[in-house]
């Protein structure tokens, strides 16, 4: 096998190690090499209780299993949480991922997203933090853009709903970004324009006993909730022409420099972003029917779903759908407190609804032929029970689920399986990495061999460790 090119020549010649085609004296690639165009992740944050959800233990003592019942699959030999039934008539459609496993029990979604391999507390609250690595999104656009294989209309790569992760609650911890890769390649946010619909709503993890939600859209939104891209549009005064004449001043003024460069850069990218609608156009929900957002379930978790789908149809090729926090007392999926009452009402039947409609929809529009789908979480819960009202589970990542399909997935299996109270792997442990590695893979980049520049710009690997899950391939 030929040598991997120098460091000289690798800044020589920068698109050699933009993406794994580029290496056409590599050995031939795994199946389903490239298959995917586009990826969309779909995000619990705060991290599902295993056993109440996709891998129960009904044969554990009840002070592990919890209180729920369990019923059948499409899968034989295969069960679910009674709460999740429509989830369970699917999954065949799926691959389900027993076998997560790694050791960073703190919320790290940066060891989910990017390629820290182990994360602290302390990392995890400060996203400016230098450990931190660029989002694997960011990562995607970085290489594609070296390839020379982005949008030529300017058309954003990598966009996530609902806000920046955190940002409604604890706005100074990690959220995906780019890193030292540089702000032109972070992630592109939208707004969110609606309103909670509940006056009371599911119960919520403040204090001892379920307090109910109040207005908030992951319980319900209203029917005119969306989101949009401020300025994205012209204002009703401002004709192409004028527009038009406005940019040609802009480029007149000729200002140099690094910073007024990378203004000008950003200038662009909003002016495109003006010109060409598709994107605000994209994030407008309320452009679907009634009947296909009541199909996904009015809620904001079922709204960035949808708009996930007609994001991914407008040419976006990176899209993360983020169930956040939206206030202290909801906390997402992190159950310490009233986890079967908040399991129950809110979040089992939220995402039961959610994920088949999101499928249905992804395939019946042939989108999934070319786009890879992650249902993820940065870790699982305690196999055993908090002494809370309510029951409760703490953070652990010594055993959780994923959910993966789309193209190149072998979908109908259930790779991996966890010990009888759910707390390690018996077969096949998959950490992060490897599920990074296999969307890199389906994406066309080859991550044991791509790189990116690391701080003092020399290049580096995308993950620290990690291999392709050779089972998940179709």
């Amino acid at each position: 096998m030929p040598a991997l090119p120098s460091r000289r020549d690798v800044f020589a010649v920068p698109a050699a190690l933009a993406a794994a085609p580029l290496y056409a004296s590599a050995p031939k690639p795994l199946d389903g090499f490239g298959k995917a165009k586009s990826v969309v992740v779909l995000y619990l944050y705060g991290a599902p209780s295993q056993m109440d959800t996709l891998d129960p233990k009904p044969d554990a003592p009840v002070e592990r299993r919890g209180e729920f019942g369990t019923v059948a699959t499409v899968l034989p030999g295969i069960r679910a949480c009674e709460h999740l039934p429509r989830v369970a008539s699917v999954l065949n459609r799926v691959c389900l991922v027993r076998s997560m496993s790694h050791t960073s029990n703190n919320h790290a979604v940066s060891v989910a997203l990017s390629g820290l391999s182990k994360s602290l507390p302390v990392i995890e609250a400060n996203k400016a933090d230098a450990q931190h690595q660029p989002y694997f999104g960011s990562v995607l656009e970085y290489l594609w853009a070296r390839a020379g294989a982005t949008d030529p209309n300017g058309l954003p790569a990598n966009v996530i709903l609902p806000w920046p992760l955190n940002a409604r609650t604890d706005p100074n911890r990690w959220s995906p970004h780019a890193a030292w890769l540089g702000s032109a390649y972070n992630p592109v946010f939208p707004l969110f324009r609606g309103a909670g619909a509940l006056e009371a709503g599911f119960p919520t993890a403040n204090g001892p006993t379920p307090v109910r939600g109040r207005f908030d859209p992951y319980d319900a939104v209203t029917p005119d909730s969306t989101f949009a891209f401020e300025g994205s549009e012209l204002p009703a005064d401002v004709t192409g022409v004028r527009f038009a004449e406005r940019l040609n001043l802009i480029g007149a003024r000729g200002a140099t420099g690094e910073g007024a460069e990378r203004f000008a850069r950003y200038q662009r990218a909003a002016a495109r972003m003006i010109a060409d609608p598709r994107l605000a156009r994209a994030v407008d929900v309320t452009r679907e029917p009634l009947k296909v957002r009541e199909k996904y379930g009015l809620t904001l978790f079922g709204m960035e779903a949808l708009a996930a789908r007609r994001l991914i149809e407008a040419g976006v090729r990176v899209v993360t759908a983020f169930w956040d926090d939206y206030s202290f007392s909801n906390n997402a999926w992190d159950t310490h407190y009233n986890q079967f009452p908040r399991l129950k009402e809110g979040l089992c039947p939220i995402f039961d609804r959610v994920l088949p409609a999101f499928l249905d929809d992804m395939e019946q529009r042939g989108l999934l032929r070319d786009t890879l789908v992650m249902v993820v979480s940065e870790h699982g819960r305690t196999p055993e029970l908090a002494r809370a009202n309510g029951g409760g589970r703490d953070h652990w990542a010594g055993a959780y689920w994923g959910m993966f399909f789309g193209a190149g997935v072998r979908t109908g299996q259930v790779i991996g399986a966890t010990d009888k109270q759910g707390a390690f792997p018996t077969a096949r442990p998959i950490d992060p990495k490897d599920v990074l590695a296999t969307a890199y893979h389906l994406l066309g980049v080859d991550a044991a061999r791509a790189t990116i520049p690391d701080r003092a710009n020399r290049p580096m690997h995308l993950l620290p460790h990690g291999e392709v899950v050779r089972e998940m391939l179709a």
